[in-house]
């Protein structure tokens, strides 16, 4: 197995280096002309393919997206490549991050770049967060690969979203041999088992059930992780999860442990439905948990993706919204948050309006903070990079002010993670020739810089401390020379 791991946000590119088997890696000009033909075949398959097209071909995305616009842009991509025919290829990433299996036994982890460390502990900390995930759930790392529990903490969120569709229900033949016969009589297997006669008959129907390969599938994996002492905490993170797996639960009366691999081959092909849209994703999370290693990686189809994906952009603004929300909520009821959301177009707000006031020209401001005469206190634009430096682009300023100026807003806020400690990242600017209650403030969220001996409750714990530090800045931020 090749084994390529990358970092996101590498614009500029880096050498492609590969391990086998989890060794050492090496220089791509270093392996093989057989692996070097293999690498360039799989990595052409996603050079810059949009996220709507791995999609399509098996890749989970997380957030997950409705808008469709949204998943075809340019720069929505995993990775580019360029120099794949040279011996001396160059990757760029984006603000993606995950694991998948490109074919041919080629699979490749794109690592969060604020991790120092490969155990992820910050992406862990912001899934945990944004899937509601109790922070009690330590990392198990039963699987060599770190990414292997992040596929578990979505599992609450997807099969949440597929119950509240319904349970799903398919036609399903069955085999019967009883005396209430309502079906083909199946003359091979009646005179097998009923000859001498004994009274009943064998016979096969077509019933409409919800017991069938789709809600078996959730079942073995619901059992699955009910196995593991740490895990299993997920199958009862609210009242929803646990109504959900009793539904599931409920409607699988002829789930068998031993039939786990059957079930699973049942369902390696694509599941179309018009109705039921949510079960396709958790459909294939549920191979992917069940099969981790043999499916994830070593077992791929003609023109397919497995893994799973996240937008670390879109994941850092959901992780700051869950926190601000939970925060204000506990220290200050008087501030409401509103997270706009581009992905689903939920919540959205309009720049102009025509003169008939008809709203035009959408917008999606990360985050609004008003109070509750809705008079709006600031705007906060979530930024999942390095700005240590200083290195704030015109465009996010002139977004910013266009948005306080739209919502006559006098506060606005650049938000983003930061791991040095010995930088300033806090700055708040004024503008020039107006009232001076009109700011431009940034604020960094500090990470606990951890090593490879830090426990990941230790780091959690650490986190919550930086959190709670952050909340309060960004409280008095808003909040200063306006009560």
């Amino acid at each position: 197995m090749l084994s390529i791991q990358l970092s996101d946000n590498n614009y500029s590119g880096s050498p492609l280096e590969i391990s086998e088997n989890n060794v050492f890696p090496v220089k791509f000009a270093e392996l093989s002309e057989e692996q070097k033909s293999t690498i360039r075949k799989s990595l052409d398959t996603i050079n810059k393919v949009s996220l709507k097209q791995l999609e399509e071909r098996g890749a989970i995305i997380f957030p997950s997206r409705s808008v469709e616009s949204e998943l075809n842009e340019e720069s929505k991509v995993v990775c580019s490549v360029q120099g794949l025919e040279t011996d001396n290829p160059i990757i760029k990433t984006t603000n993606i991050m995950g694991f998948f299996c490109i074919g041919n036994g080629v699979q490749i982890s794109i690592y969060s770049r604020f991790d120092k460390s490969k155990k992820q502990y910050f992406l862990h900390h912001m899934l945990q967060k944004v899937c509601n995930v109790s922070p009690t759930v330590e990392l198990t790392h039963a699987n060599k690969n770190p990414f292997y529990e992040f596929m578990v903490y979505l599992f609450p969120v997807f099969l949440k979203k597929a119950v509240a569709q319904g349970n799903f229900r398919s036609y399903v033949n069955r085999e019967y041999n009883d005396s209430n016969i309502c079906g083909v009589i199946d003359f091979s297997r009646h005179i097998r088992y009923n000859i001498p006669c004994n009274g009943k008959v064998a016979y096969h129907t077509r019933e409409y059930t919800q017991d069938n390969f789709v809600t078996q599938i959730i079942r073995h994996t619901i059992e699955y992780i009910s196995e593991n002492q740490e895990l299993r905490k997920i199958l009862s993170v609210d009242e929803d999860m646990i109504t959900a797996v009793q539904k599931i639960r409920g409607c699988t009366p002829t789930y068998n442990k031993a039939s786990r691999l059957y079930i699973i081959n049942k369902n390696l092909n694509s599941l179309t439905h018009p109705y039921y849209t949510e079960y396709e994703k958790l459909r294939n999370l549920c191979k992917m948990i069940l099969m981790h290693d043999k499916f994830s990686y070593n077992q791929t189809y003609h023109n397919q993706i497995n893994g799973i994906l996240f937008d670390g952009a879109s994941l850092w603004e959901e992780y700051l919204t869950g926190l601000f929300q939970e925060y204000f909520k506990k220290n200050s009821a008087s501030i409401i948050v509103e997270h706009p959301n581009n992905r689903t177009g939920r919540g959205k707000k309009y720049l102009f309006e025509t003169e008939s006031h008809s709203p035009n020209t959408a917008i999606y401001p990360d985050l609004i903070f008003r109070n509750l005469q809705n008079n709006y206190l600031s705007i906060l634009d979530a930024k999942y990079k390095h700005l240590e430096n200083g290195s704030i682009s015109r465009e996010d300023y002139f977004q910013v002010l266009s948005y306080m100026y739209r919502f006559d807003c006098k506060r606005g806020i650049l938000l983003y993670p930061y791991s040095d400690k010995e930088s300033s990242p806090d700055t708040r600017l004024y503008l020039a020739g107006h009232n001076p209650e009109i700011s431009f403030s940034v604020h960094g969220l500090e990470l606990y810089d951890y090593d490879d001996n830090c426990g990941y409750k230790d780091f959690a714990s650490k986190m919550e401390i930086n959190e709670d530090a952050f909340c309060n800045k960004i409280k008095e931020t808003v909040l200063s020379k306006l009560l």
